[in-house]
């Protein structure tokens, strides 16, 4: 392929979403126009203001939206989101596009602007934008599927990051990566000087049989330009650094990317941060998650939406507690001692959806798939996880939050903790009703020590924007249904 025909390529993505974002943002604000003044709902006492006034004020709007998107990263080609992430990227935009917009009309004197056409504009432009993506994910899925636009990677390792990548790529098509192959490092392209704990990981394993081997890392230069490679990653452990200077030399003067994703499952639960100091790069592994100013936005974001929460459902609650009551004798809800922040007990509230005697005969065990235990509505309140629902007064009361992990009973988190020395470390926050393991696929009888390193990840790197994108992901999983048993 020649560069020209990719530079093009590498334009289909970012193209296609900031076109889409303008018809849409376009549409709402004329769409808007037309409800608030023309549809005859609310009373117009000053009359209808100009049109063509109100078709200027949208250019300025959407030059204010794409320039906030822009500079968000919404139209990077080389970052895959998940739906989720992409509905938290608008939202936060849309947010933050409404206060710059309202304070421009302050300024503005020339005329008055309807501020309920504003209210009307900011609510519906988050659902246009919505669909517009949506309907720019089917149409990148095709034109990705054809070749154009994807990004041709080589992976260089043989380990376990690597594969994470991989898994990545195939779960994730807006990410537009296509894996061509990957490079062994051979124990003769180390440095003499450096240490061969992590050989076995890095040489010894055959790869994934759908991903073929093209070589060695010796052979780099001549394999990129031999397959058409617009970036290499590197997937290699720390004690093997100066791999990643060498290979940047190797692949001087061709315009091919380098990225390193260092394999240190240590540190896989830390979001590793970037910063300069007076021109001296700092790289921040691990660092104090919620300050006291971040436990106070947490909590009272858990207030307001446990409350909200409560006062909405309260006609679904009355028709479950019926259906639970019909379906086995016995109480409604059922209560259990499970461990959470600082492992402190509570006892957390759920629908009962097992009959009373459930743990007579086994004592403590987990759930498992087709559970005869269950009752029939039992089955179809896990499968939508309705019977999580009481847990709102837990976060009301304070025992839990809305996102946390996943409290446990005392006597599986001792059993865990002599298996991961850092398990208890998921103490640290309150527990939550949904996690990001949870969200992750990481539910039920899954695996705990990568359910815990989930887990580690969200309590070192907690921010207000991921618990609202872990509360969207949840709403997406529970209508799927994953391990919901």
């Amino acid at each position: 392929m020649s560069e020209s025909h990719r530079q093009r390529d590498k334009l289909v993505q970012p193209t296609v979403l900031f076109l889409t974002d303008m018809i849409m943002l376009e549409a709402a604000f004329l769409i808007t126009y037309w409800f608030r003044f023309y549809a005859g709902i609310w009373r117009v006492p000053l009359g209808i203001p100009p049109f063509d006034f109100y078709l200027t004020a949208s250019f300025v709007v959407l030059l204010v939206f794409i320039g906030i998107f822009y500079t968000s990263g919404l139209y990077s080609s080389h970052v895959g989101r998940s739906i989720e992430e992409e509905l938290t990227g608008l939202f936060k935009g849309v947010v933050l596009g409404s206060l710059l917009v309202l304070a421009l009309t302050f300024f503005f004197r020339r005329m008055t602007f309807s501020r309920s056409f504003f209210g009307l504009f900011f609510l519906s432009c988050f659902f246009f934008l919505t669909l517009g993506r949506a309907l720019a994910r089917v149409l990148l899925r095709k034109v990705l599927q054809r070749g154009t636009g994807t990004t041709r990677i080589l992976l260089v390792g043989d380990n376990p990051m690597r594969e994470r990548v991989l898994r990545a790529c195939q779960e994730l098509p807006g990410l537009a990566m296509l894996p061509v192959g990957w490079l062994r490092v051979k124990a003769g392209e180390l440095r003499e000087n450096a240490q061969h704990n992590n050989q076995t990981k890095t040489g010894a394993g055959e790869g994934p049989t759908d991903l073929p081997c093209l070589g060695s890392l010796g052979q780099i230069r001549e394999l990129v330009q031999r397959h058409d490679i617009d970036l290499v990653v590197l997937t290699l452990p720390f004690d093997q650094l100066s791999l990643v200077s060498s290979t940047a030399a190797d692949l001087s003067n061709l315009n091919t990317d380098l990225q390193f994703v260092p394999d240190l499952m240590e540190l896989h639960t830390s979001r590793m941060r970037l910063t300069e100091i007076a021109g001296i790069p700092f790289v921040s592994v691990r660092e104090v998650a919620m300050s006291g100013a971040d436990r106070i936005v947490k909590r009272a974001f858990d207030l307001v939406c446990s409350i909200a929460g409560l006062l909405l459902l309260l006609p679904l609650f009355g028709f479950l507690l019926l259906l639970v009551k019909a379906a086995s004798p016995g109480p409604v809800f059922y209560k259990q001692d499970r461990l959470g922040l600082d492992g402190s007990e509570f006892q957390m509230i759920k629908f009962r959806t097992m009959r009373v005697d459930a743990e007579a005969k086994t004592g403590a065990v987990w759930t498992v798939e087709s559970d005869p235990r269950v009752t029939w509505i039992g089955r179809y309140l896990r499968r939508l996880s309705l019977d999580e629902l009481p847990q709102l007064w837990n976060v009301l009361k304070g025992d839990m939050s809305l996102v946390g992990p996943r409290p446990e009973r005392k006597v599986f988190v001792d059993q865990f903790s002599t298996q991961m020395p850092r398990y208890f470390e998921r103490h640290r926050v309150r527990s939550g009703l949904t996690g990001w393991a949870q969200v992750n696929g990481l539910r039920g009888n899954t695996s705990i020590e990568e359910r815990t390193l989930y887990d580690l990840f969200y309590v070192e790197n907690w921010s207000l924007a991921l618990d609202v994108k872990i509360i969207l992901m949840t709403i997406h999983h529970v209508l799927r249904g994953e391990n919901a048993y």
